[in-house]
């Protein structure tokens, strides 16, 4: 269970949703981040995120780096350390030699699996005092706006 004590002083109340969704979302970030990190096989976000799409079929550094909106060279790098911690392969792919393929190790996929656990668990806790009608009302609404920023991402 979330100890809210433990998150620090109460914030300061805010007035507009913006301003709700900007520290929202950083403190989702930072407390995402502290869980990841203390897992048997610490991850970042970044590393979560990559182990998840590799996972989900997205095997190419281009493929990856699309998804992240990272430069090549970023990506690599990250997917490089995971390499090196055993957590990913790399190997020639079978229909162009000049493509990588990446593919989880098992102990990538012991650590993407304990990563999606303790994420579960955070959300689950998170939202244990909200009534479900409120979180089915809500989930369209973040849908949208997701959405929406995802559009924008893809316009710059």
């Amino acid at each position: 269970m979330v100890d809210h004590d433990s998150l620090g002083p109460a914030p300061e109340p805010v007035a507009t949703l913006g301003e709700v969704l900007l520290a929202l979302g950083g403190r989702l970030t930072r407390l995402q981040t502290e869980i990841l990190a203390g897992l048997g096989q610490p991850l970042t976000i970044r590393q979560y995120r990559i182990l998840s799409r590799v996972d989900a079929g997205n095997t190419s550094l281009t493929s990856l780096s699309k998804l992240a909106r990272r430069n090549l060279s970023t990506m690599s790098q990250s997917v490089d350390k995971l390499v090196q911690q055993g957590l990913l392969t790399r190997k020639t792919s079978e229909s162009s030699r000049r493509t990588m393929q990446l593919a989880l190790t098992a102990e990538g996929a012991a650590a993407l699996d304990a990563g999606n656990r303790a994420l579960a668990k955070f959300t689950s806790e998170l939202t244990t005092r909200m009534p479900q009608e409120l979180q089915d009302q809500i989930l369209p609404a973040l849908q949208q706006l997701f959405t929406d920023v995802q559009g924008d991402l893809d316009d710059r």
